[in-house]
């Protein structure tokens, strides 16, 4: 169970960092820690916690985008995605997808939910997983339509939005990358930069890139981060 005994604020509940001139970070930040203590309590396990968030995300869905939980035990309400920021989504995946038909594994949007093994519950903009892991996914979760993938994708995008904590989403990502992923960009649209996370070596930051590869990780993959996100942004 991610719940630990209260003792005092974990520090993601304490976050003061995001864009400059917005009033209120996003996601909010929620202690939810007595709430974990008492299914703890009830002999929920893992799985069980994956379910209960589960439905409170369906529950509410149509007052916020997406619950997260990290391990801290905060929960994180995003508010629903503006159009910009759903068609930024929607770019990415659609891209990715094409290049994953070709390349084999398959691409999700914001709608796949993980468990990493250290508790946290996220939801990555996009992801990617290896044919290897489509197959484990299959093998695990079988018939079930309400999951939560137990594992990291082998590749993970966060696009940060107007309100978003800048210092919680780089914090995601170092959670993604110490949990199995192999690559994770997260973009700023509001810098125009593009943030590059890999295992073992430090953050890799591109201002204003035309382009972003995906190699070696992977092979071919090409996003026009400029064309499809920073000047339509500015266009818009």
């Amino acid at each position: 169970m991610v719940a630990k005994p209260i003792t005092e604020t974990p520090a993601s509940l304490r976050e003061a960092m995001w864009i400059d001139g917005d009033p209120t970070p996003s996601p909010l930040h929620l202690d939810f820690r007595p709430v974990l203590e008492l299914l703890a309590r009830l002999g929920y396990t893992e799985q069980d916690v994956d379910g209960w968030l589960l439905k409170f995300n369906h529950a509410n869905r149509d007052l916020v985008g997406k619950l997260e939980l990290n391990a801290e035990g905060a929960l994180l309400v995003s508010p629903m995605q503006s159009k910009k920021g759903a068609g930024d989504e929607a770019d990415t995946l659609i891209d990715l997808g094409n290049w994953s038909r070709e390349y084999g594994g398959r691409a999700y949007g914001s709608r796949l939910g993980i468990r990493l093994p250290n508790g946290q519950r996220y939801a990555p903009d996009a992801a990617w997983l290896t044919p290897e892991q489509e197959s484990a996914a299959d093998r695990i979760l079988q018939d079930s339509d309400d999951w939560l993938l137990p594992f990291c994708p082998a590749f993970v995008v966060e696009i940060l939005s107007r309100n978003d904590s800048v210092a919680a989403a780089q914090r995601k990502m170092v959670d993604y990358i110490a949990n199995g992923a192999l690559l994770g960009w997260l973009i700023d649209p509001y810098r125009r930069r593009v943030h590059i996370y890999r295992p073992g070596v430090a953050p890799e930051t591109l201002d204003d890139p035309d382009t972003v590869s995906g190699e070696p990780e992977l092979p071919g993959f090409v996003f026009e981060a400029r064309r499809r996100i920073f000047d339509r942004r500015q266009s818009g």
